[in-house]
């Protein structure tokens, strides 16, 4: 083997690695939120996710860097449509995200983590009701991308 083979065979498994801890926690969350039942559960899944959110932003940037890397070691550069589809739709995917859905996340953050009691705060089931289904087509996005990484149609 030569050294651009062990280099490379490196960055994907940074890559494969960055992208669990990028996308792991995008699709746990939801279900965690989605599984409390009281406002003291409500605000301890809130607590989590704001230590757990910077994974996601970490492996993001991770997976981008490493994909790049990858794109220059095997000398494939934008030639290649499910390349190109996949960058596509990480780029949507991010839209989605610091567009759309953490504006809406930090309102629902500040409103439930100043929320006291136990009743769910008032506006909460609304606002995550706009949330779900642009974490819905996050979701959906993320697995079309992992499908092309893995089989790399032509």
């Amino acid at each position: 083997m030569d050294l651009t083979h062990i280099v490379s065979k490196i960055v994907v498994v940074i890559h494969v690695i960055a992208s669990i801890v990028g996308i792991g926690p995008a699709f746990v969350l939801p279900i965690l939120t989605s599984s409390a039942k009281t406002g003291s559960q409500l605000r301890f899944v809130f607590g989590i996710m704001k230590k757990i959110n910077r994974f996601p932003k970490t492996g993001g940037i991770t997976l981008i860097a490493t994909g790049i890397l990858l794109m220059i070691i095997d000398k494939m550069g934008l030639s290649v449509l499910w390349i190109n589809l996949s960058l596509l739709f990480f780029i949507v995917i991010e839209v989605i995200i610091i567009g759309f859905v953490e504006p809406r996340l930090k309102k629902l953050t500040k409103l439930v983590m100043t929320s006291e009691g136990e009743e769910i705060p008032v506006g909460y089931s609304a606002a995550m009701n706009k949330i779900a289904p642009l974490e819905a087509a996050v979701h959906v996005l993320t697995i079309v991308i992992i499908i092309l990484m893995v089989v790399k149609p032509v």
